[in-house]
């Protein structure tokens, strides 16, 4: 699901006065709202992507391993992950990330691929377009009648 785009319309948190300022500058109207939350959610899955990555350096490069030996890394390192997150007081990974001013020290790129999905759609259905749109379009409604 994409957020909503136009000229005038403002999606990064930036967009909306957070940074030096200190100070939101509301979202207008429920295409705006919708754009605030989203971009809200999408930074603090960024920033627990990149604390994840940069604790369990494995992560960073598993083209070498089958796809069943994946999925069982990441299901390890996420289990791992949650119990420090639950068992100690204080998580200094997620603490630095935590940070507005924070840049991961990692190379992220490392074992990416240039032929994953395009985000705006070019290998998605004009059906699953449609329903996404929708999609959207609800929750955006919901947030604006809550």
């Amino acid at each position: 699901m994409a957020p909503y785009k136009g000229d005038n319309v403002r999606y990064h948190l930036s967009d909306f006065g957070h940074g030096a300022t200190r100070q939101l500058h509301e979202p207008n109207e429920r295409i705006e709202k919708f754009n605030y939350l989203y971009s809200s959610c999408r930074n603090i899955v960024e920033r627990t992507f990149c604390v994840w990555k940069a604790r369990w350096s494995i992560l960073r490069d598993m083209s070498y391993y089958n796809i069943d030996t994946q999925r069982d890394i990441v299901i390890a390192t996420m289990a791992i992950h949650n119990y420090i997150r639950k068992k100690c007081n204080v998580d200094n990974a997620f603490q630095t990330a935590e940070n507005e001013g924070y840049i991961p020290s990692v190379d992220f790129d490392v074992g990416t691929t240039s032929t994953a999905s395009n985000i705006d759609g070019e290998n998605v259905s004009e059906e699953s377009k449609v329903h996404w749109v929708w999609l959207r379009d609800m929750i955006a409604n919901d947030i604006c009648n809550a």
